[in-house]
């Protein structure tokens, strides 16, 4: 210990400064300045000084109760030191409770170092601050995670299908860091290791090699990760689960009562990694899984490696919403293989996978579902466009200061995607097709910011190709608000959607009458675009003639049926209202759930109504969806 206290004393002032004691050892007399506070690192929303230390792989060892609603238990942090006389290690933590601190030697041996938890940043959490002696390449952290652990969801029995606990993470954008302490950015990239013992009664999956098909009855489950990936992709699930394979790489976990309509509605899953692979390249991540997770999921996918989480409100029956399903797989390449660096570079995981998304799609369905698509997402843009602050209407942004959830809105996905639409345009499919499989080979396993990719474009494309497409143009579309003129390129057109136009102008002018509509013959797609082209058009009486003839408000189609509850509350009809109801009572994805809250908010009658029900919905959402109901509700803060 002698040598442990003088090894401290010889740290550098301002290391003793951002460090403590851990609580067992004998107290190190430091005097911190007052005001000290460790700053965010190079990426804003982070702590992480990856510069100089950087994690390369983690060991988890963890028990789940799902009664309490923790994980507890260690994490072993393997360091990469590029500057080796540095001797700090800061990590992202929030709401985790740090019990013990220790450096492993190269022989194994444990030597506890000081260490400190800095001050409450907010979304940000607090940075561990460890000290590192020299020499040092791993360190273990004993902690537990707490029951409101953000990126944490602990359903109870009553919650579930199945009638049994669930529990599933959501690390994205910055929340991996509520449930393992970390660096917590998409800049770094490392490989792990787990040891997850849960109930013997549930199984345990993550985003990981590993996974078994059927319940291991010791509770204790073992995964491997061989690829370096982000934090953000950190995944864990552990509920009824059970598995139904769909091809010799490919299958669906889910609670028996989802399995059979799951396994039925996506067994094309073998051929769309079939396609993706036919498009840009190998997939390179051994299989790829799907999770169907209880309705609560706040989103309608998460692309993590191996398991990708999916929403069961794409359960429709008849394949029509598949397009998210191979959003999330396009996502193996464009955002788990090539990642972006920092949020403000969000656009270059879903621009290209929205693009992507748009290819397998056409390849499984043909061009005409592919402009529908494009269509929906152009309108959409142009919608957010009108009504977002200049600075979120631009590629690349700035999110300093900012939560990083802010990045995800419709700019990085929709005009990120009519970017690269604008790039195929330019360059031609085939020549385009061939840059984008090499740039998969290039960044592979890499974060990369839009520079990284400006640059290797300006020489792959550009200047490869000249006379087709200039650096002043696509600097347009990446720092300048708003559509540049050139998207007028690709501005995306559907002669199905023209047809719909015209026969629901003939309907409003009661020229036609709904039994004469077309119905038959249209997509979900077109009665999506249908059915958005009557806002603020529609009487209660209206509706109860079109319930009557194509009981929609029995639908099962989950986007058809919410644009109908929108109708429902501009007309204030009341079937609707109480298929509305039951709706926020089951569902907490928040493409849905936010803008039914927000117009009832702004209804003249539905304001009361929605806090009543959000109250006794609230136990059973996500707590993004819960942040994001209360904002438009105007709750809270």
């Amino acid at each position: 210990m002698t040598r442990f206290l003088a090894l401290l004393f010889a740290l550098p002032a301002a290391v003793l400064l951002a460090t403590g004691c851990q609580p067992d050892q004998p107290a190190v007399p430091l005097t911190p300045e007052p005001g000290f506070r460790v700053e965010v690192g190079t990426d804003p929303h982070s702590f992480a000084e990856f510069e100089k230390v950087r994690i390369t792989h983690l060991t988890l060892d963890l028990d789940a109760d799902m009664n309490r609603r923790t994980l507890t238990g260690h994490v072993v942090l393997d360091l990469d030191r590029p500057e080796p006389g540095f001797q700090r290690l800061v990590l992202d933590t929030r709401d985790l409770d740090i019990q013990d601190v220790n450096a492993v030697r190269p022989n194994g041996e444990y030597l506890p170092v000081s260490w400190r938890l800095g001050g409450d940043h907010g979304h940000l959490g607090q940075p561990l601050v460890i000290v590192l002696p020299q020499g040092i390449e791993q360190v273990r952290i004993d902690y537990a995670s707490r029951p409101e652990a953000f990126g944490l969801q602990w359903l109870d029995a009553e919650q579930t299908s199945s009638g049994k606990p669930f529990m599933f993470s959501q690390s994205q954008p910055h929340y991996a860091r509520t449930w393992v302490p970390l660096q917590d950015t998409p800049a770094v990239r490392y490989t792990f290791d787990a040891t997850v013992r849960g109930p013997r009664d549930l199984m345990v999956v993550m985003g990981a090699d590993g996974n078994l098909f059927e319940r291991n009855a010791s509770g204790e489950y073992q995964f491997h990760m061989p690829q370096a990936i982000p934090s953000y992709l950190m995944a864990i699930a552990i509920g009824d689960l059970v598995f139904a394979e769909t091809g010799p790489r490919t299958g669906i976990y889910a609670e028996p009562q989802w399995i059979e309509a799951a396994a039925a509605e996506f067994d094309v899953l073998e051929e769309m990694v079939d396609i993706g692979e036919n498009l840009y390249g190998p997939y390179r991540w051994g299989r790829y899984d799907l999770l169907v997770l209880p309705p609560s999921f706040p989103f309608g996918g998460m692309e993590n490696p191996r398991l990708s989480y999916i929403t069961p409100t794409i359960i429709a029956g008849d394949g029509s919403l598949l397009a998210l399903v191979a959003h999330e797989l396009a996502h193996s390449w464009s955002g788990n293989l090539v990642t972006n660096a920092g949020w403000r570079d969000l656009w270059l995981n879903e621009g290209f996978t929205v693009y992507f998304e748009a290819r397998i799609m056409e390849a499984l369905y043909g061009e005409q579902v592919r402009d529908q698509l494009a269509k929906l997402s152009w309108d959409g843009l142009l919608e957010t466009l009108e009504t977002v602050d200049e600075r979120d209407s631009q590629l690349v942004r700035d999110l300093s200061g900012r939560d990083p959830e802010q990045a995800f809105m419709r700019v990085p996905y929709d005009m990120g995607r009519f970017f690269v639409d604008w790039l195929e345009h330019r360059f031609g499919r085939e020549t385009f097709d061939a840059f984008l499989r090499d740039y998969f080979d290039h960044f592979a396993f890499q974060s990369i910011t839009s520079e990284d990719f400006r640059e290797y474009a300006r020489e792959n494309l550009v200047e490869a190709h000249p006379g087709l497409a200039s650096m002043e143009e696509l600097d347009q579309w990446l720092y300048q608000p708003g559509l540049p003129e050139t998207a007028l390129e690709i501005r995306p057109e559907s002669d199905d959607f023209e047809r719909v136009d015209g026969w629901r102008q003939r309907w409003l002018a009661e020229e036609v009458g709904l039994t004469e509509l077309p119905v038959d013959d249209w997509s979900v797609h077109q009665w999506r675009h249908f059915l958005t082209g009557l806002e603020n058009r529609l009487d209660a009486e209206a509706m109860a003639a079109m319930d009557a003839e194509f009981d929609l408000v029995g639908q099962q189609n989950y986007e058809i049926l919410f644009l109908w509850l929108m109708r429902t509350i501009e007309a204030e009809y009341a079937p609707g209202i109480e298929r509305l109801e039951q709706f926020l009572l089951e569902v907490g994805r928040n493409k849905f759930t936010q803008p039914l809250y927000a117009a009832l908010a702004a209804s003249d009658w539905g304001q009361d109504w929605a806090i009543e029900v959000y109250q006794r919905a609230r136990p059973a959402y996500h707590p993004l969806t819960r942040q994001a109901a209360e904002r438009a509700l105007g709750l809270g803060d």
